[in-house]
């Protein structure tokens, strides 16, 4: 098997995994599939010899590792300053302020006690990530990003939706 025919298995199961875990009605499982699908998208990513995108996304997943330990702000606020250093050096046009958007946005909802609260963080920065890849024009971005946001309006439809009894 070919190293970018690996890459693209794992990419897949990383897709798989992003739209399950908002599938999930706890804010544990649905980190640790978030966690898992981040590990399977950076080691995509270097297969590919991507070092850049597979240190950004390896970050993203010890953020969810770490709001599994701890929701104190303090850890969320270093999180917050390491995505925006990372934006610093990579910064390339305004149109990346909607990925920094989006990095802050899940960021700030990973570090949330409430499962609810951490939903509409992630659809927030879905929609953020969603505008950034129909600017940079990437099809296959915007396909995924479609589907990451169509599957978490589904999950927090059906958990929290008006056809539910509150409490």
């Amino acid at each position: 098997m070919t190293p970018f025919l690996l890459s693209q298995i794992l990419a897949g199961v990383a897709f798989g995994l992003g739209l399950l875990s908002s599938q999930f009605r706890h804010r544990r499982s649905i980190l640790l599939c978030l966690v898992l699908g981040t590990a399977f998208n950076a080691s995509h990513f270097l297969l590919l010899q991507q070092p850049g995108p597979a240190a950004l996304i390896a970050l993203i997943g010890t953020r969810y590792l770490t709001s599994l330990c701890t929701t104190r702000r303090w850890v969320m606020y270093l999180f917050l300053v390491l995505s925006a250093a990372s934006f610093a050096t990579t910064y390339q046009s305004p149109v990346s302020l909607l990925a920094l958007l989006a990095v802050c946005c899940g960021t700030w909802g990973t570090f949330h006690p409430d499962d609810r609260v951490l939903r509409r963080f992630i659809i927030l920065g879905n929609t953020c990530w969603l505008l950034h890849n129909l600017l940079v024009w990437t099809p296959v971005g915007v396909l995924m990003e479609a589907s990451f946001l169509g599957s978490n309006l589904f999950g927090y439809w059906r958990f929290y939706g008006p056809h539910r009894a509150p409490g």
